[in-house]
């Protein structure tokens, strides 16, 4: 273990100590951070693919459709052009909100995590990609929204970035960029971090690279292997 001159302590060699710097606000990624939501998005993407013939993908491509925006997921990984894409994810949305949504299931730990969070003077806010009536949705279903100050999904166009929907919960809780951290599991997490100048922490338990290592590029203040270590590293 380090100190600093202030007597705050730094994690050394992957260990999970207490930050260097309080932070004021979490905010939380939703897909593969707070709730494993593979269940439901894989059967919505399944069952939109075969309505429209596409060819079917490998499980590896499908975990893909996980937290982007799922219109520009099908641009990626099937070429669509506008029209194509927008009669997909109407598709899509109808079977997702009105049987998929919910096939969804909280990380172990997770409400835990965030009720001692809110104990000890953080702010939690959610920032995601999925849609935010989605969200509020799904968070509520799960009793989570109760313990978020606020949250920010996507917009229905799918047209806000990542680092849009951190922007917008930051002025939501003003809060400045120096005063949150995001905790999340996807590269998009990563760069919506980087891009809005917000301190992140990457988890390996969702949907993202699932090392320390493969984390590396986004250099995160650190990386929780669950949500023990997510408190230990916040709250001392």
């Amino acid at each position: 273990m380090k100190f600093d001159n202030s007597g705050n302590c730094h994690f050394v060699s992957g260990a999970c100590m207490a930050p260097a710097k309080k932070y004021r606000g979490i905010l939380f990624d939703l897909d593969g951070t707070l709730l494993d939501t593979a269940e439901g998005v894989l059967s919505s993407v399944r069952y939109t693919t075969e309505t429209l013939g596409y060819e079917p993908l490998s499980d590896e491509v499908m975990r893909t459709f996980i937290g982007p925006p799922v219109k520009q997921s099908l641009i990626r990984v099937y070429g669509l052009d506008d029209r194509q894409a927008d009669r997909a994810t109407e598709i899509f949305r109808n079977r997702y909100k009105d049987y998929d949504l919910l096939k969804a299931t909280p990380y172990p730990g997770i409400l835990e995590l965030l009720r001692s969070l809110r104990e000890n003077g953080y702010k939690i806010g959610v920032a995601t990609l999925k849609r935010e009536d989605y969200s509020i949705t799904l968070l509520k279903h799960y009793q989570i929204a109760p313990l978020c100050d606020s949250i920010c999904g996507s917009d229905f166009l799918s047209k806000m970035s990542k680092a849009d929907v951190i922007q917008k919960c930051l002025k939501n809780l003003s809060l400045s960029p120096e005063q949150a951290l995001l905790i999340g599991d996807t590269s998009s997490d990563g760069t919506g971090a980087k891009n809005t100048g917000v301190d992140f922490m990457a988890v390996t338990y969702g949907f993202g690279p699932d090392s320390k290592e493969g984390w590396v590029p986004f250099s995160p203040v650190y990386t929780a292997d669950n949500t023990e270590e997510i408190k230990k590293f916040l709250i001392r």
